[in-house]
């Protein structure tokens, strides 16, 4: 048995092969963003809970031997005194992205607002980030912070 193509059939074959390339390109490319973002949330929750393990993950592993718990404890007390936070204890970040500019290094510059409160206050910060692929993974480049 011979089947003819027809019209109908070559579009449909067309359109589902075209539609299966731009779902795969976007599934590529929501991961590839979405660990920078991943990475910022990981960084404020390890300020948040004081989790140093978290907190060295966010570094190089070169870098990520030199951080101690001091390192961690500093930049928590440096959120909350910057904005003026007065319960360190019950301190709460949250990030809302603004925008991502690839640099002339290769590394990204990720434009984030911190939002940084507790059950009293709130305040917003502007910051923003310099993320490098390393060993597959994001790290803040020794650039940032």
């Amino acid at each position: 048995m011979n089947k003819k193509m027809t019209v109908g059939k070559l579009t449909g074959i067309i359109f589902c092969i075209l539609a299966a390339a731009c779902a795969i390109f976007l599934m590529l490319l929501s991961g590839y963003t979405g660990g920078q973002m991943k990475l910022i949330n990981k960084y404020c929750t390890a300020i948040e809970r004081s989790d140093l393990d978290s907190y060295k993950k966010c570094y190089s592993a070169a870098e990520a031997e030199t951080l101690t718990g001091s390192d961690l404890e500093a930049k928590r007390k440096s959120v909350s005194d910057m904005l003026r936070i007065e319960d360190n204890e019950e301190l709460r970040i949250d990030a809302v992205f603004r925008s991502r500019k690839r640099l002339d290094s290769g590394a990204y510059l990720i434009n984030a607002d911190l939002i940084v409160y507790n059950d009293s206050e709130k305040k917003e910060l502007n910051a923003d980030f310099v993320l490098i692929r390393d060993s597959g993974k994001w790290v803040f480049s020794n650039e940032e912070q």
